[in-house]
């Protein structure tokens, strides 16, 4: 799997649940603007692998813009200034000891999955194609289907993302499409095997009081702490800006689609993405009556087993925190 992403409270979740899954090989990361620039999401991606034992993970620095709009939207009222603020504002995990790899993220995606893929085959994989999980603006997917065709072929896209109705940060728009409607459309429409998580789904992983209490009463730890302080934080927000008790931890489901398919019910759509409308654009519109005559083009998540996915988030975050040096930091002093 290659995770791109935009950290971002649940994407922090999201990369724990692919980096401590048994069933993932987390090849790589790729970072781009959305919940905060790129500069301050690639740090907090660094961050988060750290405190999670994840070091060995490599980093890219992706696109700071989307492809044709003048600036990336933002999320701070969601996600801090450092877009991973604690209840105290400002970075809840402490600065990662280890940069980013140099170099373009679509080129540095192509090499990680052309050679995972050839991999795959030598193995006589059935289905030999690399996971692309995206759970942030779709520029850097985009960008690398335009850039290597081919590899519309070694991959599977899953994003988080989009919306059958009601939006997020628009009436009809979730924040991820919205952030860059034209690289959605450039990656819905490319024929590369998509899967859509939209927010009918991730609405139902709610972040409740016994989830965060399966979280930290596990065995206290500086990690545990500082997961549970992250989450509390994105509780915080969602509740001030959506009216929402629970905030909803979007991202780590498109992960968890990849792990267990089964959790999941389905419906294979068309699925097309309004970039024209001064109302809409970044609305993702889904054929649901089969009134279009354009091709199917995105298996569309429907419903989610949540307790089933629940055990697998909390799972790698215990796992993670078997691991983590902030625990081991605690101990040696």
């Amino acid at each position: 799997m290659w995770l791109d992403c935009d950290p971002g409270h649940d994407d922090a979740v999201a990369l724990i649940l692919a980096g401590h899954n048994p069933a993932v090989h987390l090849l790589g990361v790729s970072t781009v603007a959305g919940n905060q620039t790129v500069e301050k999401v690639t740090d907090n991606a660094l961050r988060v692998l750290a405190a999670a034992g994840l070091a060995h993970v490599p980093v890219v620095a992706g696109a700071a813009k989307p492809l044709l709009r003048a600036a990336p939207l933002l999320c701070a009222e969601i996600h801090g200034e450092s877009g991973l603020d604690g209840p105290l504002g400002g970075p809840v995990l402490p600065a990662a000891p280890h940069a980013a790899l140099p170099g373009k993220a679509p080129v540095r995606m192509f090499e990680a999955i052309v050679a995972a893929h050839a991999r795959l085959v030598a193995a006589g994989a059935a289905d030999a194609r690399v996971a692309l999980v995206a759970t942030a603006a779709l520029t850097n997917v985009a960008l690398l289907l335009a850039l290597y065709p081919e590899v519309a072929d070694m991959i599977e896209v899953t994003i988080m993302g989009g919306c059958l109705g009601v939006g997020n940060t628009g009436p009809v728009m979730e924040f991820n499409i919205q952030t860059d409607p034209e690289a959605a459309r450039m990656v819905f429409e490319s024929g590369v095997r998509l899967t859509m998580v939209p927010l009918e789904v991730t609405h139902t992983a709610l972040v409740t009081t016994s989830v965060l209490q399966r979280v930290r009463t596990h065995q206290p730890s500086p990690f545990l702490q500082l997961m549970t302080d992250l989450l509390m934080f994105f509780s915080d927000t969602y509740a001030t800006v959506f009216k929402m008790k629970d905030p909803p931890l979007h991202d780590p489901c498109a992960v968890a689609w990849v792990i267990a398919p089964e959790l999941f019910k389905t419906e294979l759509l068309r699925v097309d993405v309004e970039t024209a409308s001064t109302l809409s654009a970044g609305q993702t519109v889904c054929d649901i009556w089969g009134q279009s005559r354009l091709p199917k083009n995105c298996t569309v998540c429907m419903e989610m087993d949540v307790a089933q996915f629940w055990d697998l988030v909390i799972a790698a975050i215990h796992a993670a925190d078997a691991v983590s040096p902030l625990n081991v930091q605690e101990h040696s002093q």
